[in-house]
């Protein structure tokens, strides 16, 4: 029997559902979720309310044990807390894009840089993603 979930999906932010996606396909109950965590129940089961705030530390035993990267936990809670804001096309591709390059370098087995890349490699990779130069227009 799926453990039974005290958090409604229309309560969640987008971080709340990928959690209750994650706890109805492992099969296991927020309490045990938090047991793996370490992160206390009623810290564990707030974060996954819209317009809360969890905590960097939260984040990252919660993506440990969902085999996740805490940015991409954190992309998540954040998408949740900027909701009542107007969306600007701009910024959601951008969230997209960073999600989907931390999703991509996951299934690849990439493992972060030890160093970060200078600004040249960052500008050749950005170029090759399709980013452009803006340029402004003359009247």
């Amino acid at each position: 029997m799926p453990p039974r979930l005290q958090v409604k999906t229309d309560d969640c932010s987008p971080l709340g559902l990928y959690v209750l996606q994650y706890l109805e396909e492992q099969d296991i109950s927020m309490n045990h979720l938090a047991e793996l965590t370490g992160v206390p129940q009623p810290r564990l089961r707030g974060a996954c309310f819209k317009g809360t705030c969890p905590t960097p530390e939260t984040l990252r035993k919660l993506a440990k044990i969902m085999g996740k990267h805490h940015l991409e936990l954190y992309t998540l809670a954040y998408q949740g807390r900027i909701e009542q804001v107007p969306e600007d096309v701009d910024d959601n591709l951008l969230d997209i894009l960073i999600r989907q390059m931390l999703e991509t370098s996951r299934e690849l087995n990439l493992a972060m840089p030890k160093a970060q890349p200078s600004k040249a490699k960052i500008r050749k990779a950005l170029i090759e993603l399709g980013f452009r130069e803006k340029r402004e227009e003359i009247f």
